[in-house]
């Protein structure tokens, strides 16, 4: 991920558009039933007009690998661990020389296991819910962290205030948030070259108290509100991070965001943040969409909330391999300056209602400035509502090739549409016009598929009581009655 990475989107600016497509802008008459906003992107097998979709980006600033396990034999012949920190590859003037992993692990900092911990997720009869505050105490002496196979029920969050520590999770180790609703890990402010990596987070049942945070969260990688640029030659480091909400029986579990980076200059490599969109079946329980032949439930409104994926306020921040699919809100809300993202995989929410298209909610949204986003794709299966969202991605600098690259849109099954791919966050309406460099194009549908697109929605329209009988989507309805809707800043009502 750190050098080279490839999306099902564009060859170097060379996708060219079949004969069907045109290169009209949209008329300002858009509307679901007409669909002239269905743009679309030919991104499957190759083709005479295409011949390979990939975004490649060969002059990356900085890569840091991740930590490593490794059995060494030392100099009276017996074995011992190691923990390798590989250290940050950073590239020297306009130099376009490979930045590939040091394979000869000549400069990692290799640290012995006399400053390791390593935890473990169980005691010696059962759960060990002690876990956490053990794990901060070798923390606190300075000690580096190993994470063993395992779920950790954390009763506090992991704190991280030194510089340079590792906290390395191995065989999925998986920390579940703290039930008060702290985050999993807090790293202090102004502590440079952390590593993170190799974890799994689980949400937990929140009861918040007079205490609890405004924002729940499973990491908070510095501190909100501090001025905390971080040290390039030292970044810190999310590597492999993958986030749920839901997914087992639990459909109470929650979180605001599940990722919040306050610090600067901080590289991430492969993240996958995920509201779960379908969940474990308890026992003697049916699908509540018998019709899809399934063997778990279908995540419903009210269940498994969670607001946003990933939040990051700090300058220069970096990622490679980012995914967020089925938060509430927007996706991803980027405020800070001079951040990079290459190759974004979203998919939006199954179960949202049309409030969601009226709060103006986006697979990824920019704020800040300088931001470069490349290989970005935005999906969209409205599946109990005729869901239309503007667009697909807000950035600042939406119509500039060079900086926004080769995004696109899919609108895999059911209603609604994503109308635009990308936009500044003004030009709404009849959208961006065409671009050849991006290949945003509109679509023209044919009569079959308008005939197949009315008969679904009314297929769903007819089946929509069916699909909205769990007891969370009832009590969203009644906070809605009740005039408060949390989620939704803008305060649409539900029709």
């Amino acid at each position: 991920w750190s050098n080279v990475f490839v999306d099902t989107v564009a060859p170097e600016h060379c996708l060219k558009a079949p004969a069907t497509w045109t290169d009209q802008p949209f008329g300002a008459d858009l509307s679901l039933e007409t669909r002239p906003a269905n743009w679309k992107v030919n991104w499957g097998k190759g083709t005479a007009d295409q011949e390979g979709a990939s975004t490649t980006v060969n002059v990356p600033k900085t890569t840091v690998e991740k930590c490593f396990v490794a059995v060494e034999t030392v100099e009276d012949g017996s074995k011992k661990y190691f923990l390798h920190v590989p250290q940050p590859r950073i590239r020297s003037g306009d130099s376009l020389s490979p930045l590939g992993a040091d394979l000869s692990g000549a400069t990692d900092d290799r640290r012995p296991f006399e400053n390791v911990y390593v935890a473990r997720a169980e005691g010696e009869d059962d759960i060990d819910y002690d876990v956490a505050r053990k794990i901060n105490v070798a923390l606190k002496e300075g000690k580096d962290v190993v994470l063993s196979p395992g779920i950790y029920h954390l009763s506090q969050s992991i704190e991280i205030a030194n510089k340079d520590q590792v906290l390395l999770g191995i065989g999925m180790a998986t920390l579940t948030a703290p039930p008060n609703g702290d985050p999993c890990i807090r790293v202090a402010a102004e502590t440079e070259g952390v590593r993170i990596g190799g974890i799994m987070f689980a949400a937990s049942k929140i009861k918040k108290g007079l205490f609890s945070p405004k924002t729940t969260a499973f990491i908070e990688f510095g501190k909100e509100g501090a001025t905390d640029p971080g040290n390039p030659s030292n970044p810190g480091v999310l590597t492999d991070i993958f986030c749920r909400v839901g997914g087992d029986l639990d459909r109470e579990v929650s979180t605001d965001v599940m990722v919040r980076i306050h610090q600067g200059n901080v590289i991430g490599d492969n993240l996958w943040l995920w509201r779960a969109d379908h969940v474990e079946l308890a026992v003697d329980e049916m699908p509540n969409f018998p019709e899809k032949n399934l063997d778990y439930h279908q995540v419903v409104m009210g269940e498994c909330p969670g607001k946003t994926g990933l939040e990051v306020n700090g300058d220069n921040v970096v990622i490679h391999g980012l995914a967020v699919e089925h938060t509430e809100e927007d996706q991803v809300v980027w405020n800070g300056h001079d951040g990079q993202v290459y190759f974004y995989q979203c998919e939006l929410p199954y179960d949202v209602d049309q409030n969601f298209g009226a709060s103006n909610f986006v697979g990824f949204r920019v704020n800040g400035k300088n931001h470069q986003l490349g290989g970005a794709g935005v999906y969209c299966n409205f599946r109990d509502y005729n869901v239309l969202v503007k667009t697909g991605i807000i950035h600042p600098l939406a119509f500039d090739a060079n900086v926004v690259i080769n995004p696109f849109i899919v609108h895999l099954d059911n209603g609604g549409r994503i109308m635009t791919v990308v936009s500044d966050g003004f030009t709404y309406g009849g959208g961006p016009v065409y671009d050849k460099d991006h290949m945003i194009c509109k679509y023209l549908p044919t009569r079959a598929e308008e005939e197949e697109h009315v008969s679904d929605k009314e297929e769903m329209e007819e089946n929509t009581m069916v699909r909205q009988t769990s007891w969370g989507w009832i009590s969203k309805k009644l906070s809605y009655i009740r005039g408060s809707r949390p989620s939704s800043p803008t305060g649409v009502a539900d029709n």
